[in-house]
């Protein structure tokens, strides 16, 4: 008979794995709010809380914030390359839009909002819960991340393409999807999201300005 110690290791486990479970589960709940035709502000706050329900369902079950890359580290030059290669394959989606300059709260609040929302959920709940549920296959949880979080722009692409939107929708999951690999690899190999998020905050903000 196993004694209390493997069980209780087992029982934690079991509670690691649903936890994670639960946050994958989210990300359904989290195409809903961002296709939802909300109001900008009310938009901005409720795009935050998949994000931070996934944290606290993993905190409370046992991981720790440096498992969800919730710390301050420095970035490796591998992590900066592939960031820099990110930033290159962000400038065209980023010219394609129209120069509608300054405006206060998209550029200030709301796209910054967006950026943090967006990193708290794919990078600090779901993919240290994929990394879990895979156990030794980061590569893959890295993948299937960078899959989900491009899937996740399809329903309001298809929905606000003015212009042949299934093809449109094709290259933002293909930009989204490479984006999210390369946020989702430097993240992981440097134990830390700040460099990621500052990234993407950065790149929504300038999008703000193009009206996208």
């Amino acid at each position: 008979m196993p004694d209390s110690a493997d069980s209780e290791a087992a029982g934690n486990h079991l509670q690691l794995r649903t936890a994670a479970g639960i946050v994958i589960g989210l990300w359904v709940v989290y195409v809903v709010v961002y296709t939802l035709p909300l109001d900008d502000g009310l938009g901005a706050i409720l795009e935050l809380i998949p994000g931070m329900l996934g944290i606290v369902v993993l905190l409370v079950a046992g991981f720790r914030p440096q498992d969800l890359y919730l710390r301050v580290g420095p970035i490796s030059r591998r992590g900066l390359a592939v960031l820099a290669v990110v930033f290159l394959l962000l400038i065209p989606p980023l010219v394609s839009g129209q120069w509608v300059g300054f405006r206060l709260l998209p550029v200030l609040v709301y796209a910054p909002a967006s950026g943090v929302a967006q990193e708290l959920f794919f990078r600090a709940a779901l993919l240290p819960a994929l990394v879990k549920v895979l156990g030794r296959r980061p590569g893959l949880a890295i993948t299937l991340h960078a899959l989900l979080f491009a899937v996740w722009h399809v329903p309001l692409s298809l929905m606000t393409a003015p212009v042949a939107p299934i093809p449109a929708t094709i290259a933002i999951m293909v930009v989204t999807f490479l984006a999210g690999m390369g946020w989702g690899w430097q993240v992981h190999r440097d134990q830390t999201l700040v460099w990621a998020l500052g990234q993407h905050v950065f790149f929504l903000m300038n999008m703000a300005l193009f009206g996208l």
